[in-house]
């Protein structure tokens, strides 16, 4: 089983019912876990991260959008998955070609060769945060799409900082710049001649949401209630749904480049604790 098949169907048993965790006693002995310097199980994955849960359920909400000539960022998985039939060709793009997948290799920031008017679909999901010039990225990722075309891209509002950065064998180590809020996220798209008709913000989080992200805390352990409470001072995923306009003009933004980056070693992704990367052993 594929691991975003696996994710789906975790997403959609904590949707339909309730997990031992979520228990009254059970809640209040496991919520004495909170008072601790390190996450839970060292980081290690024990079921759909909270994170992970609000993007699949906006994934749920947009798959008619994953249609025709689609792209991913580094992989297929999960525009294949959400696309399935409807889709014509499935495309990845990434600083590296690593993969047959990858047909498009480029730094989306400076994707500048990459052909405009190409993607019916584009899914960027995770990266934003790993990109210096995300003005120049969100830019190039509607550049490529083709007019009505739909692009579906989250932002992170908070996260475990990559200190050292993190090295998943993609062409070039990543570093953590950003982390974003609803008001930053709106600025970008106005900035590239959208209007308020042109795409759809979902905002998913509250204080508990992101504690429980924070320490390692699987979705399962939520209720309902508690995943689906939306505050909108506590936010922990920005989500995005943004329609090419037909007629789009928009002028590139002036490229910029991180003056400093780490010296030290990157981090390197690790299969059983995924974006925490070495740091906990």
């Amino acid at each position: 089983m594929s691991k975003n098949k696996l994710l789906r169907e975790q997403y959609q048993a904590v949707q339909q019912g309730r997990h031992w965790t979520t228990w009254p006693l059970i809640r209040q002995l496991r919520a004495m876990r909170f008072r601790r310097l390190q996450p839970l199980d060292s980081g290690r994955s024990s079921g759909l991260s909270v994170i992970r849960y609000y993007w699949a359920d906006f994934l749920e909400r947009y798959q008619a959008d994953i249609q025709g000539r689609a792209l991913e960022i580094g992989e297929t998985t999960t525009i294949r998955q959400y696309g399935g039939a409807r889709l014509t060709q499935a495309d990845a793009l990434d600083l590296a070609a690593h993969s047959p997948e990858v047909k498009v290799v480029a730094d989306l920031s400076r994707a500048d060769h990459a052909p405009g008017d190409v993607y019916d679909c584009f899914v960027n999901q995770f990266t934003t945060c790993v990109i210096y010039d995300i003005e120049a990225a969100l830019y190039h990722a509607v550049r490529m799409l083709k007019p009505s075309g739909v692009l579906l891209i989250n932002f992170w509002c908070v996260d475990f900082y990559l200190h050292r950065g993190l090295d998943m064998g993609t062409g070039a180590p990543l570093y953590m710049y950003h982390w974003f809020t609803p008001i930053q996220v709106q600025d970008y798209l106005q900035r590239l001649g959208l209007q308020a008709s042109d795409y759809q913000t979902e905002i998913y989080g509250n204080l508990l949401a992101r504690m429980a992200f924070l320490l390692n805390v699987p979705a399962r352990e939520l209720t309902t209630q508690e995943l689906n409470q939306r505050d909108p001072g506590q936010p922990l995923l920005i989500c995005v749904r943004v329609v090419k306009p037909v007629h789009w003009q928009a002028e590139k933004p002036r490229y910029g480049e991180p003056s400093w980056t780490p010296t030290t070693r990157p981090a390197e992704l690790r299969s059983d604790t995924g974006h925490y990367g070495d740091e906990y052993q």
